[in-house]
């Protein structure tokens, strides 16, 4: 409450000490011609006069600020605006110097007879125009303000949209990211379940309840980190250990995994559930399709800013047409990368010769 009276009065002030410059403004101009004519300077009579006009104008001026937010003069009806302004433009010129007269005769000045209506027939050729000139300034003051304002609060309009826009695109490529993320879930979890009923047929019950341990755990892990689209690189491993536990129920013996991460990329963040899909697209279309089985090889090393990670199998020879024939994995991983990173990254499938291709991933490391 304080505040607002403090601001109040502070207005105020600055309006009062507005209009004393002005009256300042024009005696400094009668003075000047004064000095400038070897006339002896009437300092009272200037400080009448000019006080007394601007005494006038400060008590005139918010009725006709009022009339001009009231009758703005805009594309719609303007000159009906227009004629009103020129009427009042003429109104409140003679209620100056009506003021001005009612004044300035109580101060005895010699310019003027002591009758309001000698001074008000004195000063009205000499005001008039001047007045006129004055009301227009204030008129176009408060259009200009005005047009400042919706100015200002368009910018400000602007600005909520695009940052509501902004708002809108992260939440819609963060549902974009849940959603291909929620869809890896089903699809190892659907090939593993298989692999879990082939062992069941089999009679393998051991093997199957291994299994189903390791992929409750695998499950647990995934839920755990359900609210993050980035883990650091250590934790990416170790639940993909889990998921390479499950797979060699299966493949038993057939498979080997080597792993060499350099320590300086162990913390790096990655999107969560990144070498899962890899190793099984490994697995699927290299070490499954011979029956001497194969080994899949995992690397990460720091490039300047880049992270790159690599997935090779030593499976069976391909055609280099595979290249582009990619499965679920893959294109969902290939699609979470672009949405996180833009072109800010890379993944590439590469036939190597005599057997097997590489999964390349590069992403910003950080």
């Amino acid at each position: 409450m304080n505040g607002w009276w403090q601001s109040r009065w502070v207005r105020w002030l600055a309006y009062v000490a507005g209009w004393t410059l002005f009256a300042f403004f024009f005696i400094s101009e009668d003075v000047s011609r004064t000095l400038f004519q070897g006339r002896p300077i009437e300092w009272r009579g200037f400080l009448v006069v000019w006080m007394t006009t601007a005494g006038a104008w400060a008590l005139l001026t918010p009725l006709v600020w009022y009339l001009a937010g009231r009758f703005p003069i805009e594309q719609q009806r303007w000159w009906r605006s227009l004629v009103f302004h020129l009427i009042a433009s003429v109104m409140f010129a003679l209620a100056e110097e009506a003021i001005f007269a009612a004044v300035t005769p109580r101060f005895g000045l010699p310019w003027f007879k002591p009758s309001v209506v000698a001074t008000f027939r004195a000063v009205l050729p000499i005001d008039f125009h001047l007045n006129l000139i004055m009301y227009w300034l204030i008129v176009g003051g408060r259009h200009t303000v005005s047009y400042y304002r919706r100015y200002r609060e368009r910018e400000r309009l602007a600005a909520r949209l695009e940052l509501r826009a902004s708002e809108l695109q992260n939440q819609l490529g963060q549902a974009r990211l849940d959603a291909l993320k929620m869809q890896l879930r089903p699809h190892f979890l659907f090939n593993t379940l298989n692999a879990i009923v082939v062992l069941v047929r089999q009679q393998r019950t051991r093997e199957a309840d291994q299994m189903l341990t390791n992929l409750s755990e695998l499950l647990r892990l995934s839920l755990a980190s359900d609210q993050d689209q980035e883990i650091p690189l250590r934790e990416e491993i170790n639940f993909l250990k889990l998921y390479l536990d499950i797979e060699r129920v299966r493949f038993q013996d057939r498979l080997t995994v080597e792993m060499r991460f350099e320590v300086e990329t162990l913390e790096a963040a990655v999107p969560s559930l990144l070498l899962q899909p890899l190793v099984e697209n490994a697995l699927r279309h290299g070490i499954a399709k011979t029956a001497a089985g194969g080994q899949v090889a995992l690397t990460s090393r720091r490039i300047d800013s880049m992270l790159e990670i690599k997935v090779f199998n030593d499976g069976p020879a391909v055609s280099s047409k595979a290249n582009t024939k990619i499965g679920v994995g893959l294109s969902n991983t290939r699609a979470r990368l672009q949405e996180l990173y833009q072109d800010r990254q890379s993944l590439r499938v590469e036939v190597v010769a005599g057997g097997g291709f590489t999964v390349t991933v590069r992403l910003p490391f950080h």
